[in-house]
C-alpha cells in the first residue's frame, strides 16, 4: 500500500516569483492612471461652485478656492477623471492577475491620504448630498420629509433651504429611516448651514467607506493578492472614491452595513443570523435595493434552518422598526420609484425605436424583470466560487486537510464569505436591468466583487460604471455653455451611446455566463484564483 503523504498546512501567501515585465507595466500604468484620477477630482473640488460642484455656502469647510471655471473645462476635468479612473482600475487589476505587486502598504495609505481630502472638500459630480442635507433640516426642524418638500424650505429663505436643488425641490424625500437619521443628525449638528450640514454628511460617508474597506480586508483573509484586490475594487477604486466620497451619496453608508453583515455571519449560528439580519435590514432602510444582497445570505445559511429564520427575522425586524419610525409616506414614496426612469436606462433605445410612449414603462419593467432575473440565475450557475478561507470553527489542520477537496489550497469559505457569490449574482443582475439606475449604486456590487476571485467580470463591471458615470456629469447644472462637445453628449451620447453601451454590457455578462467563460485561468502561483 502507498503511503499517502502528510498534508501540510497551506502558506498564507506563497511568495510569487517575478512578476513579468509586461505585468509591471500594467500595474504601474494603472496606478498612474488612478492617481490622475484622484489628482483630478481634488482640482474640481478646490475649484469651487462650478458646473459640476454645487454652491453649499460659507467660507467653509468645505474648503475651494471659488475660482468659477469655465464650463467646459470643468466637464472635460470630470470626463477624464471617470475615464482615466475607470481605464486604470481595469489596467490595475490586471497587472495584479499577472503577478504584479505593489510595495505594501502602498494603496491603504494611499487609498487613506485621498480620503481624507476628498472628504473635506465641495461635493462634485451631483447635488444629492443637498438634498440630504435639506431632508435632514426639514426632520430636525419636525417637520416630516416624506411629506414636506424642500420648495417649503427654500421658501421661509432657511440657510439651508436657499441651497435647495431646483430638480428635487418639489419631491418629498424617497431615502429610507434610517438615511434620514443620519441626514438629521447631521442637519442639527451643522449649525443651521448647508456647508456645515454638508461636511458632516461627507465625513460621515467617508468613514463608512474606510469602515468598508477595513471589513472587506479582514473578509478577503491573509493572501496579500486577494487583500490587494480589495483594496484596488473598493477601498482605490477611483469610481467610488468620486461618488461615495466627494460625492458624499448615502450608498457608502449602506455599503458599510451589507459587508457588516457578510462578517458577522461568519462563525454561523443563531446569533450570527440574527445580527447579519438586522445589518441587513439596516443596509436596505438606507436604500431599499441592499435587501436584494438578502438572497446571498439566505442560500448560505440554507443548511441550519435556525440561522435561516433568525437572518429572516432579523432583517424583517430592522425593516419594520425603521419604517414603523415613518408615517406611510416613506413607503409610499419607495414604492413610487416603480416604473420610474432615468437617464441610465438601458431600455431607453429599445422601447424609443417601437414608439411606445408613456406604454414604455410598463414594457421597461416586464423586461428588466425577465433580463434581471435571468442574469441573475446565470450568474449564480456561471461564477467561479466565492471567496475561500480558513473556517472560524475549524482547527488549521483539519482546514488544511480539507483544501484538496476545495481545490485552492484555502480552506472552507465561512458562511459570510459563502454569501458573496449569490450575493453578487442578484445585486448585479438587478443593477445592469434596472430602468433607474445612477452610477453610485455600484457601491452595492464592488464591495462583493472585490471579495470574488479575478476573472472577466471585473472589466465589464468597471466598463459599466465609466458609462453610467459619464451620463450624468458635470452634475450639479441643468444648462451649459453651448459648445460642441456639449451638444454632442446632449444629443447623442446621452440617447444613444450610453444605453447601447448598457446593452451591449448586458449581451456580454449573458454570452459569458451561458458559455460558462467567467469560471477560467485558476492560476497556481500565488495568492488565489485569478
Amino acid at each position: 500500500m502507498t503511503a499517502r503523504p502528510a498534508t501540510r498546512p497551506p502558506a498564507a501567501d506563497p511568495v510569487p516569483a517575478a512578476a513579468p515585465r509586461q505585468a509591471r507595466l500594467a500595474g504601474h500604468a494603472g496606478l498612474g492612471l488612478i492617481a490622475l484620477a484622484v489628482v483630478l477630482m481634488a482640482v474640481i473640488g478646490l475649484l469651487g461652485p462650478s458646473a459640476a460642484v454645487p454652491d453649499v455656502g460659507g467660507d467653509g469647510p468645505p474648503w475651494s478656492l471659488r475660482a468659477a471655471p469655465a464650463d467646459l473645462a470643468v466637464l472635460v476635468l470630470c470626463w477624464t477623471v471617470v475615464i482615466a479612473g475607470g481605464l486604470g482600475l481595469a489596467v490595475a487589476l490586471g497587472g495584479l492577475r499577472r503577478g504584479w505587486r505593489p510595495p505594501r502598504g502602498l494603496i491603504p495609505v494611499a487609498a487613506v491620504l485621498a480620503v481624507a481630502v476628498l472628504a473635506v472638500l465641495p461635493p462634485a459630480g451631483s447635488t444629492d448630498v443637498l438634498n440630504y442635507a435639506v431632508y435632514g433640516r426639514i426632520a430636525a426642524l419636525g417637520h416630516d420629509p416624506y411629506v414636506t418638500t424642500p420648495a417649503w424650505l427654500h421658501e421661509i429663505a432657511d440657510p439651508v433651504g436657499r441651497y435647495a436643488p431646483l430638480a428635487w425641490r418639489h419631491a418629498p424625500s424617497v431615502y429610507g429611516p434610517l438615511a434620514t437619521w443620519a441626514q438629521a443628525a447631521a442637519a442639527t449638528l451643522g449649525g443651521g448651514t448647508m456647508a456645515g450640514t454638508v461636511l458632516l454628511l461627507k465625513l460621515l460617508t467617508a468613514g463608512a467607506f474606510l469602515l468598508t474597506a477595513l471589513m472587506l480586508d479582514r473578509l478577503a483573509g491573509p493572501g496579500r493578492e486577494r487583500r490587494l484586490r480589495v483594496h484596488l475594487l473598493w477601498t482605490l477604486n477611483p469610481l467610488m472614491l468620486w461618488h461615495v466620497v466627494l460625492g458624499g451619496h448615502v450608498d457608502g453608508l449602506g455599503a458599510a452595513l451589507l459587508v457588516a453583515a457578510l462578517l458577522a455571519l461568519g462563525r454561523g449560528g443563531v446569533a450570527a443570523g440574527l445580527a447579519a439580519g438586522v445589518l441587513l435590514g439596516a443596509a436596505a432602510a438606507v436604500k431599499a435595493p441592499f435587501i436584494l444582497a438578502g438572497a446571498g445570505l439566505a442560500w448560505a445559511a440554507r443548511r441550519s434552518p435556525a440561522t435561516l429564520l433568525a437572518l429572516g427575522m432579523g432583517a424583517g425586524t430592522a425593516l419594520l422598526a425603521a419604517y414603523a419610525t415613518q408615517g406611510p409616506e416613506a413607503l409610499s414614496n419607495l414604492l413610487g420609484k416603480i416604473g420610474a426612469h432615468s437617464l441610465a436606462d438601458p431600455w431607453r433605445v429599445i422601447t424609443d425605436a417601437m414608439g411606445l410612449g408613456v406604454q414604455s414603462s410598463v414594457l421597461e419593467g416586464r423586461l428588466a424583470l425577465a433580463a434581471g432575473i435571468l442574469i441573475a440565475v446565470l450568474l449564480c450557475l456561471g461564477l467561479p466560487p466565492g471567496p475561500a478561507g480558513s473556517h472560524p470553527r475549524m482547527p488549521a489542520g483539519a482546514a488544511a486537510a480539507l483544501a484538496p477537496i476545495t481545490g485552492d489550497g484555502r480552506g472552507v469559505p465561512s458562511l459570510g464569505q459563502a454569501a458573496v457569490r449569490p450575493a453578487l449574482a442578484w445585486c448585479l443582475g438587478w443593477l445592469l436591468t434596472s430602468p433607474v439606475g445612477h452610477p453610485w449604486y455600484d457601491a452595492m456590487v464592488f464591495p462583493l466583487l472585490a471579495l470574488m476571485p479575478a476573472g472577466r467580470l471585473d472589466g465589464l463591471t468597471a466598463a459599466r460604471g465609466v458609462v453610467t458615470g459619464l451620463i450624468y456629469l458635470p452634475g450639479a447644472v441643468g444648462v451649459l455653455t453651448p459648445a460642441a462637445f456639449t451638444q454632442w453628449i446632449f444629443e447623442v451620447y446621452r440617447p444613444w451611446v450610453a444605453p447601447l453601451a448598457a446593452d451591449l454590457i448586458i449581451i456580454c455578462v449573458v454570452g459569458l455566463a451561458v458559455a460558462g467563460a467567467f469560471r477560467h485561468r485558476a492560476r497556481a502561483r500565488g495568492g488565489g484564483a485569478a
